[in-house]
């Protein structure tokens, strides 16, 4: 009893959770067979393990940990080389490479031609990425390089079809969040606050959502709005990392920060 309660502890809300539920499945089952694999790092001197690296057959999952162990090691050349091998013997990978140069290279552009790629393989399917599909993951690349309405364009692929199909409350909260920060970035606050809305139906204690209903507000001069907003991100922000007990962000691809959030609401309270 204790184990399930721990278990149901780590799970997000349901709304969340029924959102996501076919993915997170297949996630838990890559996970196990991660975890019956044998260990491909080992930590003991580099020279060694390079030694080690030259003997593994030629394999996707050989090529990819050794462009892992290149970038534990800091040689991004060397991850580079191996990514790329990666994709070049399982075109499958074209996925998971394109969200590696997005998250920790920060190389948009290769990024985008990883993921188009990818999506190429299935053309009229949009193929998931981890938990997102690719043309989520695209209008985040197009996004980081200040191409909103590009972006704009992405997310809404993402979020469109599905929404029409079983409802809004089947997108993932955080799709809407994202669209929604760029419809910001272009100008166009009432769209934002649409999808915000949405958002926010999904993930009622959600810092996030309430974080950029501030910002769209202020957009439009609803000044007392903006505030309440800003003061529930902060108690949500709280309250959540409390529960978390250390860091708590939310969204990785959508970071918000409490000093930030205390800072608009101490300014906003000199004004009327």
């Amino acid at each position: 009893m204790m184990r399930l309660c721990f278990f149901c502890w780590l799970l997000p809300p349901l709304s969340v959770l029924a959102q996501d539920n076919e993915r997170i499945l297949k996630s838990f089952a890559s996970t196990l067979a991660a975890n019956r694999s044998a260990q491909t790092r080992f930590f003991f001197g580099e020279r060694r393990e390079r030694v080690r690296s030259d003997t593994l057959s030629a394999n996707t999952q050989n090529f990819r940990h050794r462009a892992f162990n290149y970038v534990w090691a800091k040689d991004y050349e060397q991850a580079v080389v191996w990514l790329e091998k990666t994709t070049a013997l399982s075109p499958k990978e074209h996925g998971i490479v394109g969200e590696f140069y997005l998250t920790q290279f920060h190389d948009y552009p290769r990024a985008l031609t990883h993921f188009n790629a990818y999506d190429a393989l299935t053309p009229n399917f949009d193929d998931i990425v981890g938990y997102n599909p690719v043309s989520y993951m695209r209008g985040l690349a197009y996004r980081s390089m200040g191409n909103h309405e590009k972006a704009i364009e992405q997310f809404s692929i993402a979020i469109e079809p599905l929404a029409a199909k079983h409802g809004d409350e089947w997108v993932n909260y955080r799709h809407f969040v994202s669209r929604a920060v760029s419809y910001i970035a272009t100008q166009q606050p009432e769209k934002a606050l649409a999808d915000l809305e949405k958002a926010g139906k999904n993930y009622k204690r959600s810092a996030l959502v309430q974080y950029h209903r501030g910002r769209a507000l202020l957009l439009l001069n609803r000044t007392a709005e903006a505030k309440t907003a800003f003061q529930d991100a902060s108690f949500f922000f709280k309250a959540l990392r409390a529960e978390r007990r250390g860091d708590y962000q939310e969204d990785d691809f959508n970071p918000i920060y409490e000093i930030e959030i205390d800072e608009i609401i101490s300014q906003l309270k000199s004004k009327p």
